[in-house]
């Protein structure tokens, strides 16, 4: 049931937490070499072979459902799907997530990919009404879970979108960055996790649809690009990941990744645009 303290939120996120349940999501198939030496070549991580260990995340380029373009809604997502609940004219974000990488998947292996909504909640944001929809996947190998991956997916109203402008960061010297997301990179990611979300590849819907002021670089690129970092301090890849996305980072402009470290086997990764942090994600190896 709704919460009391947001008795005054939108009837659309209401009706959604009242009365909607999500349906069973279960994909399955065989993990390819190409999507996997595609994402190293974009991260420009170590070249991957068949039999590697596949890292935490990059299951995110496996897997994806058959879409048909009628059942796309204008901003790209689609309009009805078994996890995506049904709100006229929403804004959709991906707010951050958590995964435990229970034993390895390997490239090659058969996987099944189970995905459920764990939770739906009200939240009053500085931006208005906030509508977080938690979901969970377990992939599972052999009928063994391997990995599973919660992610925050948060719902906001066109009105309180379009009320909200957020600073576009100048451009600065690029040249040391280590990650310079520019429209090459942000349309090879949108075309590999099979995303079509005009945000990412669409200025001037970016722009004058959705109030930002350039194109957005993907929440789960910003994680995989961290999780490289993690990897180079671990020396191993991360088998626990929580992160949230803290506020958008912009196409551009660039991005360096601040690694703390809290002993050997643990550390958190802050992902900085020209000094605003966009990104914090705590690895444990």
């Amino acid at each position: 049931m709704t919460p009391h303290g947001t008795a005054a939120a939108p009837e659309a996120f209401t009706r959604i937490v009242d009365t909607w349940t999500s349906e069973p999501d279960v994909r399955d198939g065989v993990l390819a070499l190409w999507p996997a030496a595609a994402l190293s070549g974009l991260l420009g991580s170590p070249a991957v072979v068949h039999g590697d260990e596949l890292p935490p995340l990059w299951h995110e380029v496996y897997l994806h459902p058959v879409r048909e373009l009628e059942g796309l809604g204008p901003d790209g997502h689609p309009v009805r799907d078994a996890l995506v609940p049904g709100i006229a004219g929403r804004r959709r974000m991906f707010g951050g997530g958590r995964v435990e990488v229970v034993a390895p998947i390997r490239i090659g292996d058969s996987v099944v990919r189970q995905g459920k909504v764990i939770s739906t909640q009200i939240k009053k944001g500085r931006t208005g009404w906030l509508l977080l929809v938690t979901e969970q996947h377990e992939l599972s190998v052999d009928g063994q879970v391997c990995v599973v991956d919660e992610r925050d997916i948060v719902y906001r109203l066109p009105e309180d979108v379009a009320a909200t402008k957020p600073e576009l960061p100048p451009v600065l010297d690029t040249e040391t960055a280590a990650l310079v997301p520019d429209e090459r990179l942000l349309f090879m990611f949108s075309a590999l996790t099979y995303n079509a979300h005009r945000i990412h590849y669409d200025r001037a819907y970016a722009v004058d649809v959705e109030g930002h002021p350039d194109l957005v670089v993907h929440g789960p690129l910003l994680a995989l690009r961290a999780l490289e970092e993690a990897r180079r301090h671990f020396g191993c890849h991360a088998a626990r990941v929580s992160y949230r996305l803290l506020s958008p980072a912009y196409c551009g402009r660039g991005v360096e990744f601040e690694v703390t470290p809290h002993g050997d086997r643990t550390a958190t990764i802050v992902a900085r645009q020209q000094g605003r942090a966009c990104l914090t994600l705590d690895a444990a190896a």
